[in-house]
């Protein structure tokens, strides 16, 4: 079954995050008021970025909690351990694009406040065999007193015999919004993303998208620990207090991931 989650872009879940630690509570050896976030997205012909910061106050409007400088971090592949440097505050890099690879697991070390920090994740493979039923989405025309032109899906496929779970994100590409509907906010969103957890193909519909305009396609094969904070999404005070995370003695996430895009751009018209 595919779910639509909910049409956002990537940094929202990272705000989330930051959210819930802020109210975690436990009673383990851990002081949750003092554990590290981290943030780290691992992909094949990447550099490795990892970001680590405090945890973010409620009332606090900035994107990041404060930046944790100072910190030796290393990552591992099972065979050979590598040093990242600190470029900026709190952001720590391995720039070597031949590191990460496909189906290789890895794991992140670091000490704070006396405590060993780690994680670990798997690197999918790449999905394959992205394809449209059809190049343009078209939204019937609403002309009051008249019967509205049935409308007619468009699906996303690919390939996908193992159930692997996958993000599909439609990036809006053009400069000067258009929206669909006046009962639009020019403000909101322009992207779209959507969970479409094991399934191999999502079904466009009238109410998918909130602009006209030329989308590219992007499928991120994911792990269960993206889609485990992805579905984390309400600001409710029981959610907040079990944000999930993959982190040992800290919170946040580290996790593998591979995308590939459709060869061509999606377009969402009007009705001539």
């Amino acid at each position: 079954m595919v779910t639509n989650y909910r049409k956002i872009i990537f940094s929202s879940i990272v705000l989330l995050l930051f959210l819930a630690a802020a109210c975690k509570k436990d009673s383990s050896t851990a002081d949750y008021s003092a554990l590290p976030v981290v943030e780290g997205y691992l992909m094949p012909n990447k550099i490795v970025e990892v970001k680590v910061s405090l945890q973010k106050a409620l009332v606090d409007t900035n994107a990041y909690g404060v930046a944790v400088t100072g910190l030796t971090l290393s990552i591992s592949d099972g065979s050979i351990t590598k040093t990242l440097t600190e470029d900026k505050a709190g952001h720590y890099i391995l720039n070597d694009l031949t590191f990460i690879k496909s189906g290789s697991t890895y794991k992140l070390s670091f000490t704070y406040n006396n405590l060993p920090v780690t994680a670990s994740t798997v690197i999918p493979d790449k999905p394959s065999g992205i394809v449209t039923s059809a190049d343009t989405v078209i939204i019937p025309k609403m002309t009051f007193g008249s019967t509205e032109t049935a409308f007619v899906p468009v699906y996303i496929r690919w390939n996908n015999p193992n159930s692997y779970n996958h993000i599909v994100v439609f990036r809006y590409l053009e400069t000067f919004k258009s929206l669909i509907s006046s009962r639009f906010n020019s403000d909101t969103v322009s992207s779209v993303e959507v969970n479409a957890v094991k399934a191999a193909e999502f079904e466009l519909t009238a109410r998918s998208f909130k602009y006209y305009g030329n989308y590219k396609v992007i499928v991120t094969r994911v792990n269960q620990e993206y889609l485990d904070m992805l579905n984390n999404n309400s600001t409710s005070s029981q959610n907040l207090t079990n944000a999930p995370t993959n982190v040992t003695n800290g919170l946040g996430i580290f996790t593998g991931m591979q995308s590939d895009t459709l060869s061509k751009k999606l377009l969402v018209k009007a009705e001539e």
